[in-house]
């Protein structure tokens, strides 16, 4: 059996790692690399896997099986040394993004009773499923509120085993069914949740939580959410947004609402005016064109959209029986309100 030192586990804030290569394979069109001790994480847990270079040989995947993990390299290594160097951007985001998690969903199940059904951590984005059909905007903010005070308070984020006849040492949040060591991360005091991801040392290294909305998913309702860098990025992206929507409209940032809501009334009132003066433009000329010839009525305009033609002909044929042929550049709309036959071809090639 082979045992690798889990060094992700034991100092997940090691960056780089010097090591001894055990084995390594071909398997499709990856190669395969063990290592004496890793630095890397594999997928799992709801978290995605590490990256990095081993000798300078970039990682594409980090998986484990059986126990071991398998580092896929996009070619193989010369010798038996191994230098590893983590892509520490990505992992710290992963355990801000994973503790900030834990927390959250920590203070919906205590707070609300509301349980965590899913997790996902996207390259974007957070979420939960929680077990709530809705989620009122109030309940919202105090959850938010909550978390960034336990952020601030920093609070010691603590992992250890426990054995099947320990569990009943602490709350687990959740009990898995399984019958083996779990592996505890627990928020000193709050929370206690078998996981197998990494994580920051206290709540304060999680940095800002921000929920940016909910939505009802599956009887559920899905929580999306930023946490650390990328909420600080999110927030820079929306200060910005507001910024030159404020010198736009030469408003400051906390008038912009009442502002956009008086533009969107506005606008709507145009839209309402501009319809009304359209509709009598089309009149007008729906009642020059019957006076100027009888049906066939023959137009050429291709400055008109499809509506305009269509509303412009039916204007025509209020005024008069017959039919009406709008030329649109490559395109054509024809009207008619005749009961006898129309031979269109022959109609279209005489008017051609």
């Amino acid at each position: 059996m082979i045992f690798i030192l889990k060094r992700y586990y034991s100092d997940p804030w090691l960056r780089n790692l010097d090591t001894k290569i055990l084995s390594q394979h071909q398997e499709d069109d990856r190669h395969l690399v063990v290592l004496e001790e890793t630095i890397f994480y594999p997928t799992g847990g709801g978290q995605p896997h590490d990256l990095g270079s081993v000798n300078g040989v970039s990682l594409i995947d980090v998986f484990e099986k059986d126990g071991v993990v398998f580092h896929a390299l996009e070619h193989p290594l010369q010798g038996d040394d191994a230098s590893c160097v983590l892509d520490w951007p990505r992992r710290l985001d992963h355990m801000q993004q994973h503790s900030g998690q834990h927390l959250l969903s920590a203070v919906f199940h205590d707070d609300y009773g509301y349980r965590t059904e899913s997790f996902h951590l996207g390259e974007e984005y957070c979420s939960i499923d929680i077990s709530t059909p809705s989620l009122s905007n109030e309940d919202q903010i105090a959850v938010e509120t909550k978390v960034n005070t336990v952020v601030f308070s920093n609070l010691p984020l603590l992992t250890y085993t426990l054995s099947p006849g320990e569990r009943g040492k602490v709350p687990l949040r959740k009990i898995p069914n399984l019958d083996a060591d779990l592996r505890i991360v627990e928020i000193q005091g709050l929370d206690y949740s078998p996981c197998s991801g990494t994580h920051v040392s206290s709540t304060s290294q999680i940095g800002l939580v921000k929920i940016i909305k909910s939505e009802k998913y599956k009887g559920m309702t899905r929580v999306y959410f930023l946490c650390g860098d990328r909420a600080l990025r999110d927030y820079g992206r929306k200060q910005e947004v507001c910024h030159n929507l404020g010198s736009l409209l030469s408003v400051p940032e906390e008038a912009l609402h009442e502002r956009m809501a008086l533009e969107l009334e506005r606008k709507q009132e145009l839209e309402k005016k501009i319809l009304e003066l359209t509709n009598e433009l089309m009149d007008l000329r729906a009642q020059s064109i019957v006076a100027q010839g009888a049906s066939p009525f023959y137009l050429e305009s291709p400055n008109a959209t499809i509506e305009e033609a269509r509303q412009l002909a039916h204007s025509v044929l209020n005024l008069a029986t017959g039919t009406v042929i709008i030329r649109l550049g490559e395109r054509l709309v024809l009207a008619h309100n005749q009961a006898d036959t129309l031979h269109l071809g022959q109609l279209i090639k005489e008017k051609a």
